[in-house]
């Protein structure tokens, strides 16, 4: 219910688009499940309730809401501004890899960070190029295209919510970092006018929740094949 109030809210005032979205970056940074240790595997602690999931549904919410009243307002221009989102989409990958250069270790083990970030990639990327061959939304020009939801913004919010789960014991200005580079791409794609805000908002949202579904599956995997490897060979 929350989520179809707040997108008939914004179908009526399309700048409080903008707004959810700068609201829920920092609602997102703001979110911890407790303290974490440098090196700790991936504990079953660390699955999220439904609750955790309200922002990614919010956002994913908003910008499906959105497709039917496509804006780009306050940009207008249909010329691009600034190619730095092609870059600013990874930054937040740059910043883990820079950390751990410096000796400064994530919240879990190695290992486990990067399957925890292959899986939320594979998830992210299924779910993102599903529903650009599935949902697609007649432009302006009335042009079919593939472009909800933003694939960009979903990869630089998958970025930025893996940075914050790896780091965010250390200090909240890292997470705010991959934040302010994902909204960032965002915002870019909008006024490039490769995308509008529906699609961005939608984006951030799979981004973010692809993250947290890794988070709450890989102890699953985990323990399958911790079994599977303690079967006794068939003879």
């Amino acid at each position: 219910m929350l989520t179809v109030y707040l997108t008939t809210i914004l179908l009526k005032n399309r700048f409080l688009a903008l707004c959810l979205f700068w609201l829920t970056f920092f609602q997102s940074v703001a979110q911890s499940k407790g303290p974490a240790t440098a090196g700790d595997s991936v504990p079953t602690e660390r699955r999220f309730t439904l609750k955790s999931y309200l922002i990614p549904a919010v956002l994913i919410g908003a910008g499906t809401g959105l497709l039917t009243h496509p804006t780009r307002e306050p940009f207008t221009s249909p010329d691009p501004v600034s190619h730095a989102d092609e870059y600013l989409r990874f930054g937040p990958y740059g910043l883990r890899l820079a950390l751990q250069a410096a000796g400064i270790k994530p919240a879990v083990k190695l290992g486990d960070e990067v399957a925890v970030t292959v899986l939320s990639n594979l998830i992210m990327g299924g779910v993102t190029g599903g529903l650009k061959y599935t949902v697609m939304p007649t432009p302006t020009n009335g042009v079919v295209d593939h472009s909800f939801p933003s694939g960009h913004t979903a990869i630089a919010f998958t970025s930025a919510e893996l940075l914050h789960q790896a780091y965010k014991h250390k200090s909240p200005w890292i997470s705010i970092a991959g934040y302010v580079m994902a909204t960032a791409t965002g915002v870019l794609r909008v006024a490039n006018n490769a995308h509008r805000w529906g699609e961005v908002l939608a984006g951030a949202g799979i981004g973010i929740a692809s993250v947290k579904i890794s988070y709450a599956v890989y102890p699953v995997i985990q323990r399958t094949l911790s079994r599977k490897n303690r079967r006794p060979a068939m003879r």
